[in-house]
Order: C-alpha cells, then structure tokens, then sequence
C-alpha cells in the first residue's frame, strides 16, 4: 500500500475523530484525544501528505471529491441524528447547514456536468 493512501487514510480517521469529538464532548475519546491534539495530529499528517507529494500536485480525482464531500455531510447528518451536539454549533436546524449543503449541492452538480463535458469531448475527439 502507498504511503499517500496510508496517510490520507488517517487523515480521514482524525477528521472523523474531531467531528464525533465536538458532537460527543462527554465521551472517553474526548478524555483520551482532545479536540486540540486531534488537530494537532491532522495539521501533522497533512504536512506530511504535502511534503511526500515531493513538489507534485496532485487534484483529488471526482469521485473522491464527491465520497469526501458526502461522506462529510453524511457525518455530520448521523452524528446530530444520534442525539450529538456539536460545540461549534454545526446542527441539523441551523440555516448554516442548509446554506452548507446547498452550495456542495450546486458544487457537486459541477462537477457532474463538467465530467459529463470531458466525456462528450473524449467521445467527439478523433483518435
């Protein structure tokens, strides 16, 4: 496994520690992993990931901007669902969630139309 898919993958894992972290404040895990040695941690694996990158830059491909953008609000939804409140006021009766997700919305409809457009050019391309 390459270590750019081992660090994103922690990356991951410490972000959905941070938000169960602010949505639970009362847990064990917030005991042991508080909200600032999570972040810590995350700001480390990112420089990491950015120094590993040895000066390339590399886009997130579309299906990866889509699964991180769903699964983000996905957690968001689920942890709020399960009776959690977050301490930086992310709730599911906030205007600012629906504003959130009406812009990843529009973002992810972009996205869409803008690889259906390669697609359409790939096709009408003659190799």
């Amino acid at each position: 496994m390459k270590l750019s898919s081992i660090l994103n993958f922690c990356i991951l894992v410490f972000f959905t520690l941070l938000f169960v972290n602010d949505f639970f404040p009362t847990t064990t895990l917030a005991e042991v992993l508080s909200k600032k040695v999570i972040l810590v941690i995350l700001i480390v694996l990112v420089i990491i990931q950015i120094s590993t990158a040895k000066g390339t830059y590399k886009r997130l491909s579309k299906k990866a901007y889509v699964g991180v953008t769903l699964y983000t609000v996905g957690l968001w939804i689920i942890l709020s669902l399960l009776g959690g409140k977050s301490q930086f006021g992310l709730s599911l009766n906030s205007p600012i969630f629906y504003i959130i997700v009406l812009l990843l919305a529009f973002d992810l409809l972009r996205v869409y139309r803008q690889s259906k457009n390669e697609e359409t050019e790939k096709k009408a391309k003659p190799q």
